[in-house]
C-alpha cells in the first residue's frame, strides 16, 4: 500500500485524536464522511445510469411483453438470491466491521486470512444455493407464472424461463466473489472501483441485447422465441456478470488481499461471524420475499413487470448514488466509534448521515412525484413506447416516490445497528416492514392494470416508512444527545423542497412552446430541474444548513486526495 493509500485508510477508518478531538469539532468528521461518500457516489451514478439504460434496452428490444417479463424476472433471480437472500448484506453488516478491527490493528496477514476464510465459506453456501435453485426450478417457474391467466402463455414462460434459469443461476457464485472484493475495498477506504465495476455488467448486457435485436429482430414473442436467441441472451448476460466479478476481485488484490478461498469454517473468528449469519440471512430473506411478491403481482399484467422494473430503477437510483455510498462510508466509521466507546461521536455521525441523505432524497422524491409522466414519456422506447407502457411506468414512479425517502432512513438505521454488531433489531425491523407491506399489497392483487401497479408502489412506501421509524428509534436509544438536530434538518429540507417547485413550474410553463418530442421534454425537464435545484440550494444556504458545509468540506478533501494518489 502506498503512503497516500495508507493516509486515506487512516482518515476513513481511524477515529484518532487529530480527526475527532471533541464532539463539537464537526468539520473534519463531516468532510471525511462526505469525501468517502462522494468517491463512491460518482462511480455509482455511472453504474446506475447504465443500469437504467440496461432496463430501457430490455424494454426496447423485448418490449412490454411476457418475453420481457420472463427475461427480467429470471435475470433478477440470481441477484435476488445473492443480494437479498444469501450474502448481499453480510459484507457490510458482518465482514466490514470485523475486517476494520484487523486493519486498525495493522495486522494485514490476519486480515488476508480472515477474508479468505469468509470467501470460502460463502462460496460453499452459494454452491448449495445454486443446487437448490436448479432442483426447485419447476416450482420457482410455476410460482413465477402463477398470475398469468392464459395457460399457453404460462407454459411458454416456464419453457423459456427454465433455459434462462440454468444459464443465469451460476451468477450467484460470481456475485459472491464480486461482493467480497467490494467489501474488502470499502474496509480499506477505497470506494471508486467497487462502485464502478457494475457498469461493466450493464454494458455487457446492453451489448447482448443489441446483438439479439440485430440477429433476431425486435418482434419476437414468448411463443415464437427460438432456443438460439435464448442461449444468446443467457450466455451473454452471464459473461457480463463474470466481467463485473473479475473487476471486483482485481480491486481487492490491489489492497494486498489474496482473494483465494479457504476452508473458513475452521477459523474460530469466521465461525463466530457465521454464527451471526442466521439473523442476517433471515433479514435479507424477508426482503427477498417482498421482492418476489412484487414480481408475482406485477407479472399478472402483460408488460407490468418490465414497467415496474423501470420505475424501480428510478427508485433505487437515489439509494445507489446517495444512501449506499453514505452507508458504506458510515459503517466502518461507526464500527470504529463503537469499538472505542465514543458514543457521542457515534450519534453525531449517524445523525449527520440521516440529515445528509435526506438533504438529497426529499427533493428527489418530490421531483419524481411531479414529473413521473414526463419521465415515462422520455424513457419509453421501442415496443414499450405508447399505451399502456408509458402509463404503467408513470404510475409506478409516482407511487414509489415517497419510498425514496423512507428506504434511505430504513437502510441507515439498519446498518448503524449492524456496525454495533447488533443483528436482532434490524431483523425485527425487517419483519415489521415486510408484514406491513404485504398487508398493504392485498388490494393490488384485486385490481388490474395501472391501478395494481400504483397500489404495489404505495404498499412498498407505507411498509418501509413503518420499518424506518422502528429501526431509527432503536439506533439512538440510550445514546448521549448532541447538538445536531435531525428534526431541524428535515424541516429545512422540506421547506426548501416546496420552495423549489415555484421556479421549476415557471420554467416548465415558459418552455411549453418547444416541439412535442422526447428531446423537447428532456430540455424542459433539465431546465426546470436545474432552476428548482438552484432555488433549493439558495434556501438551504439562507437557512445556514450544515449539510452544505459538510458537502463543501468533503469536496474540498476529495480533490487533494486524488492529487496525492496520482
Amino acid at each position: 500500500m502506498s503512503a497516500a493509500e495508507a493516509a486515506a485508510v487512516a482518515a476513513a477508518l481511524a477515529p484518532d485524536e487529530e480527526q475527532f478531538q471533541t464532539n463539537a469539532d464537526l468539520a473534519n468528521t463531516d468532510s471525511a464522511l462526505v469525501r468517502n461518500s462522494l468517491t463512491g457516489s460518482a462511480w455509482t451514478l455511472v453504474s446506475r445510469v447504465t443500469g437504467l439504460a440496461r432496463v430501457v434496452a430490455i424494454g426496447a428490444v423485448l418490449g412490454a411483453t411476457f418475453l420481457g417479463n420472463t427475461y427480467q424476472g429470471i435475470y433478477a433471480l440470481p441477484s435476488l438470491v445473492y443480494y437479498q437472500l444469501l450474502a448481499g448484506s453480510l459484507f457490510i453488516s458482518l465482514l466490514v466491521p470485523s475486517l476494520v478491527t484487523h486493519i486498525r490493528n495493522g495486522d494485514r496477514a490476519r486480515a488476508d486470512e480472515f477474508v479468505r476464510g469468509f470467501l470460502g465459506s460463502l462460496l460453499a453456501l452459494a454452491s448449495i444455493a445454486v443446487c437448490i435453485v436448479l432442483v426447485a426450478s419447476p416450482l420457482i417457474l410455476h410460482l413465477f407464472s402463477l398470475g398469468v391467466s392464459n395457460e399457453a402463455i404460462a407454459a411458454d414462460q416456464r419453457r423459456v424461463g427454465l433455459l434462462l434459469l440454468v444459464l443465469f443461476t451460476p451468477q450467484i457464485l460470481l456475485y459472491v466473489i464480486a461482493g467480497t472484493g467490494a467489501a474488502v475495498m470499502n474496509a480499506f477506504g477505497r470506494f471508486g472501483l467497487a462502485s464502478a465495476a457494475p457498469t461493466a455488467e450493464n454494458l455487457g448486457i446492453i451489448l447482448t441485447l443489441l446483438i439479439s435485436a440485430a440477429v433476431f429482430g425486435t418482434s419476437v414473442g414468448i411463443s415464437t422465441v427460438t432456443t438460439s436467441e435464448v442461449l444468446l441472451l443467457g450466455i451473454g448476460t452471464t459473461a457480463a456478470v463474470l466481467l463485473h466479478a473479475a473487476l471486483q476481485w482485481f480491486g481487492a488484490r490491489r489492497s494486498q488481499i489474496s482473494m483465494y478461498a479457504s476452508a473458513g469454517w475452521r477459523d474460530p473468528e469466521v465461525r463466530a461471524l457465521l454464527g451471526r449469519i442466521k439473523a442476517v440471512l433471515t433479514y435479507t430473506g424477508l426482503e427477498a420475499l417482498l421482492l418476489l411478491a412484487t414480481i408475482v403481482v406485477a407479472n399478472r399484467i402483460a408488460g407490468g413487470l418490465v414497467a415496474f422494473q423501470l420505475a424501480l430503477n428510478f427508485f433505487y437510483l437515489p439509494a445507489a448514488i446517495i444512501t449506499w455510498p453514505v452507508t458504506r462510508a458510515l459503517v466502518p466509521r461507526l464500527a470504529a466509534f463503537h469499538q472505542t466507546k465514543r458514543m457521542g461521536a457515534f450519534r453525531d455521525e449517524f445523525s449527520q448521515a440521516v440529515g445528509l441523505v435526506s438533504f438529497a432524497s426529499i427533493p428527489i422524491a418530490v421531483a419524481y412525484g411531479l414529473s413521473a409522466s414526463v419521465i415515462a414519456e422520455i424513457i419509453a422506447f421501442g415496443r414499450l413506447d405508447g399505451e399502456p407502457g408509458t402509463t404503467y411506468v408513470a404510475v409506478s414512479i409516482l407511487a414509489l416516490s415517497p419510498a425514496v425517502i423512507t428506504h434511505a432512513w430504513f437502510t441507515l438505521g439498519s446498518y448503524a445497528l449492524y456496525s454495533q454488531q447488533n443483528v436482532s433489531v434490524p431483523l425485527r425491523g425487517m419483519v415489521v416492514r415486510v408484514v406491513t407491506t404485504l398487508l398493504l399489497m392485498i388490494p393490488a392483487v384485486l385490481t388490474e392494470g395501472a391501478s395494481s401497479l400504483a397500489l404495489i408502489g404505495l404498499a412498498i412506501a407505507g411498509g418501509t416508512l413503518i420499518g424506518a421509524v422502528y429501526v431509527s428509534r432503536r439506533v439512538t436509544r440510550g445514546l448521549p444527545r448532541t447538538d445536531f438536530s435531525v428534526a431541524r434538518s428535515l424541516g429545512r429540507t422540506a421547506l426548501a423542497s416546496v420552495v423549489m417547485l415555484v421556479p421549476a413550474a415557471c420554467a416548465w410553463i415558459a418552455l411549453s412552446g418547444l416541439p412535442e418530442s422526447k428531446l423537447g421534454d428532456v430540455v424542459r425537464l433539465v431546465v426546470a430541474g436545474s432552476l428548482g435545484a438552484l432555488a433549493f440550494l439558495a434556501v438551504q444556504a439562507w437557512l445556514k444548513a450544515p449539510e452544505l458545509r459538510m458537502i463543501r468540506g468533503g469536496v474540498g478533501r476529495v480533490i487533494p486526495a486524488r492529487h496525492e494518489g496520482s
